[in-house]
């Protein structure tokens, strides 16, 4: 696909070094920390989480296209806002706030200890940013809130200002843990916990008839799981390039900024080890998602 939205050194995950294994050290496996999760038969039906966002804000949001390589800020942005949606579908009294990006990418690497002017950060830094230092939302911001990749640029060098930092205390993610398996991804989003992914895989940038796209090259990319099929097994996973990228066909109702990929993939992906399921407490409670989320009403 030749398309000027799409740059694949707009990416920013650093890959699964000695410092994104420290910083993963501090968080168990889904399976691990989460046994109640696991032990009933595995679904049949899809697990459309994405459609959470559409039920909580009556459509799909309108996320802008990333302007650097700060990918690890958008993946667990758009995670963490997902898990909203999903927190009022289940009829929590949650009001919905989008998640600054640019907080998370640049929390993440102060965690990291990675400030400075080159671009990028990891996964496990970014749980651990959110789950200690917390969050802001684009409305706490003001005005100032709209994405920009210069703020991006500027806190991902010199560190989150500390005025915002102290807001962020108050909204702390409750928990996160590793996904490294197909299994600890179905049993995930089954119970409502979106799931991030870094790794170094790319892909074509269209997508076939079923909605999915063939891996291709390699980058290294952050995204978020938001769904699970069975028919032909795979997962959904959302971009941060903005509106219809990749292009092509969409298919049980996913955003046309997401795309389907094969589960042999997908369980390569979740082994390079930087993958997390997230939640709003410390611990993952097993959930029962309301039927529209698990097949396509339009089928």
């Amino acid at each position: 696909m030749s398309d000027e939205r799409f740059n694949k050194d707009l990416c920013g995950w650093l890959g699964a070094d000695e410092t994104q294994r420290k910083h993963a050290a501090g968080f168990g496996r889904l399976k691990s920390v989460a046994p109640m999760l696991f032990g009933d038969a595995a679904p049949t039906e899809p697990v459309l989480l994405y459609k959470a966002y559409a039920q909580a804000l009556g459509q799909f949001p309108n996320y802008p296209a990333q302007r650097i390589g700060d990918c690890v800020g958008f993946g667990h942005g758009h995670a963490n806002d997902l898990l909203q949606c999903v927190e009022i579908g289940l009829g929590q009294p949650i009001v919905y706030q989008e998640t600054d990006t640019e907080f998370i990418y640049a929390a993440s690497r102060e965690v990291a200890g990675i400030l400075s002017n080159t671009d990028g950060s990891y996964g496990s830094a970014a749980v651990k940013a959110m789950t200690t230092l917390g969050m802001v939302s684009r409305p706490m911001l003001g005005p100032e809130g709209t994405y920009s990749g210069a703020r991006a640029k500027a806190w991902g060098d010199s560190g989150v200002p500390p005025a915002i930092l102290s807001e962020a205390t108050p909204y702390l993610l409750g928990g996160a843990a590793a996904v490294t398996t197909w299994d600890e991804l179905v049993t995930a989003l089954s119970s409502g916990y979106p799931t991030t992914v870094c790794c170094d895989q790319g892909f074509t940038m269209t997508r076939d008839a079923q909605g999915f796209c063939d891996r291709q090259g390699r980058w290294g990319h952050c995204m978020a799981f938001v769904g699970v099929r069975f028919d032909r097994p795979g997962a959904c996973v959302l971009q941060s390039w903005g509106p219809d990228v990749p292009d092509g066909p969409v298919a049980l109702g996913q955003p046309d900024w997401s795309f389907w990929i094969d589960q042999a993939t997908v369980e390569a992906m979740l082994a390079e080890g930087d993958s997390w399921a997230i939640s709003r407490t410390p611990g993952f409670e097993k959930r029962q998602l309301p039927p529209a989320w698990r097949y396509d009403e339009a089928a």
